[in-house]
């Protein structure tokens, strides 16, 4: 989603203190068995928190989706080290039935979970699931909306997105009995979800951990304190927490599948870098993360050195999932044409900016950022749908020679013969004084000018959903794999929207509105596969036609983790990959 702008702007100082901090001696290689407890460490800037219906940021998705369920999940793919993921059912006994108008879904709720033991219960201390419990669930957290990710379901759920502007409205931020036209329970064992439009991604949408199933019991009962307390039908149930610091879950005996692999996981935080090594070197830590100024000290060329040379450990590198990327406002008359001078003109620009010189000139390491060479982000299914677009790349000869079979030769209007100048709209914060010198320089080469607006990064994100200028600076996050998570931000009815999931180029082109409405239709299953990704390429080719945007670069991230553990296939954006991490025998 388009919520991290800021993070290339604003120093941690909790990362600033590890990176300050000495490194000790390394302490004796792990054990040679992971034991009963899985241990996660993660660093002073996080602060985390439980309540499914409020949270914004990975790690707190990770601990949600510990102790609590969704309707449907991510389950490893069958290759081990593939990444790719399957969704599978979970609190659903199966996947949904859908009416032949798309705009009715049924879902059969498995009615044996059970809640783990909670005082919100009364005496009872538990109860089985019931349909009314997601409810009320999608109800609250309709009502927290941007304080959490409600937005992801912004204007599917008929009604809801009204209930939650009139909660708000009334701070009614408990239960209650109102009903809504798209949430209906008639029976303990049925969901039923009246869609304002047809939507075949809805079980990837429903498998991310917000849209877990909270007992009503511990809504009204726990309220606010929800940040420290769980009640979920999980395989872990929450045992102890130390506000920001430690969460310790334990293994829930009366879960109703599978048991749990660990007695304990324990998610801990880590103030100084030796702490982190030392933790690990020593077999009480299992990951770790890893940042750009100590990898050297504990790896080369992607295996493990220095303190952990010999230890059963391997590092992970990853593109984060997600990227940078300048929008063109589509509805600018000169920049925003869908004919062949406006595509011209727009791949031009695209090819003049020098990626790697931004990097270089913005302070980055070149190992730990790249350019944004394609289209899909890391981790997106189907992301290799896109390869071979050629859709971020600098060359500017290939700049020259697009623009000089345009109208616009030279760079220059051709109703004035003087150069053309491209507006933009930014901050001076950070990094994005360097994209606007990048893209000023790349100007100057074709024979054009900039004129950069500038304003403050905190209203940035509000002033781009009117804003005239003719590019925008933006980026997204992947929050589920699902590829309707990236590719609608090119769905023209979502152009300028002033949601999160904001077109911001206001794109609008009814060959990919005609396929992206193709793709909505089609359910998440095995059986789809192979149609939805050839939806998917042919969205891909569709905006690399049209170059509605720029992507401009991407940041790497590394972990360590103990082999001594078998690690999930899966993306990272699935979140809910402890409850199949398991120690090797």
């Amino acid at each position: 989603m388009l919520r991290r702008l800021s993070l290339l702007v604003v120093a941690v100082s909790g990362l600033l203190a590890l990176q300050l901090a000495s490194v000790a001696q390394p302490a004796p290689a792990p054990a040679a068995e992971v034991g009963n407890t899985l241990r996660i460490a993660f660093a002073p800037n996080e602060s985390p928190s439980l309540d499914p219906h409020c949270i914004r940021d990975p790690l707190s998705f990770r601990l949600v989706a510990t102790a609590y369920e969704t309707l449907y999940m991510y389950a490893p793919g069958p290759a081990t080290g593939s990444g790719q993921a399957r969704v599978v059912p979970c609190l659903a006994k199966d996947f949904p039935k859908v009416s032949e108008d798309g705009l009715t879904v049924t879902i059969k709720v498995d009615t044996s979970a059970k809640f783990h033991s909670s005082v919100c219960f009364g005496e009872a201390r538990t109860r089985n699931l019931k349909a009314s419990d997601f409810v009320h669930s999608f109800k609250r957290m309709a009502v927290f909306k941007e304080q959490g990710m409600y937005w992801m379901a912004t204007g599917l759920i008929k009604g809801l997105d009204e209930y939650g502007a009139t909660a708000r409205d009334q701070m009614l931020y408990e239960t209650t009995d109102t009903k809504v036209e798209g949430l209906e329970a008639p029976d303990d064992e049925t969901l039923v979800l009246k869609l304002t439009r047809p939507f075949g991604p809805i079980v990837t949408l429903l498998a991310h951990p917000t849209f877990c199933a909270v007992p009503r019991e511990a809504m009204d009962h726990f309220s606010g304190l929800l940040r420290e307390r769980a009640v979920g039908t999980g395989p872990y149930r929450l045992n102890a927490v130390a506000e920001n610091k430690l969460y310790l879950f334990k293994r829930w005996d009366d879960y109703r599948g599978e048991k749990a692999a660990f007695e304990r996981v324990t998610f801990t935080v880590r103030n100084f870098w030796n702490e982190f090594l030392n933790g690990y070197t020593s077999g009480t830590l299992h990951e770790m993360p890893v940042w750009a100024s100590y990898y050297d000290r504990i790896a080369k060329e992607g295996k493990p050195a220095g303190a952990l040379e010999g230890t059963s450990t391997e590092i992970i590198e990853e593109d984060e999932h997600g990227y940078y990327f300048l929008a063109f406002n589509m509805q600018d008359e000169l920049w925003g044409a869908m004919d062949a001078d406006g595509r011209a003109l727009r791949r031009a620009v695209s090819l003049c900016i020098d990626r790697e010189e931004l990097l270089v000139n913005a302070g980055f390491d070149r190992k730990w950022s790249s350019p944004q060479a394609e289209l899909f982000p890391a981790g997106m299914e189907f992301e290799d749908a896109g390869k071979g677009l050629e859709f971020g790349k600098q060359d500017l000869d290939a700049a020259k020679k697009a623009l000089e079979g345009s109208k616009y030769k030279g760079g220059k209007d051709p109703a004035t013969g003087k150069a053309l100048t491209l507006t933009f709209l930014t901050t001076d914060a950070g990094i994005y004084e360097q994209i606007a010198n990048s893209l000023r320089t790349g100007l100057k080469a074709l024979g054009m000018r900039l004129d950069v607006h500038y304003v403050d990064s905190s209203e940035l994100r509000d002033m781009t959903n009117t804003a005239e200028e003719q590019l925008l600076v933006a980026g997204w996050f992947l929050d589920y794999p699902d590829p309707f998570n990236y590719l609608q931000l090119f769905w023209s009815a979502n152009a300028a929207n002033g949601e999160e999931f904001n077109n911001h180029a206001r794109y609008k082109s009814a060959e990919f509105d005609k396929l992206f409405g193709e793709y909505e239709k089609l359910q998440a299953t095995e059986q789809n596969a192979v149609q939805r990704r050839e939806l998917v390429a042919a969205m891909g080719r569709e905006i690399a036609k049209d170059q509605p945007i720029i992507p401009l670069i991407r940041r790497r991230s590394a972990r360590i983790r103990s082999t001594l553990v078998e690690w999930p296939a899966m993306p990272r954006q699935t979140f809910n990959d402890i409850r199949f991490a398991r120690g090797k025998k």
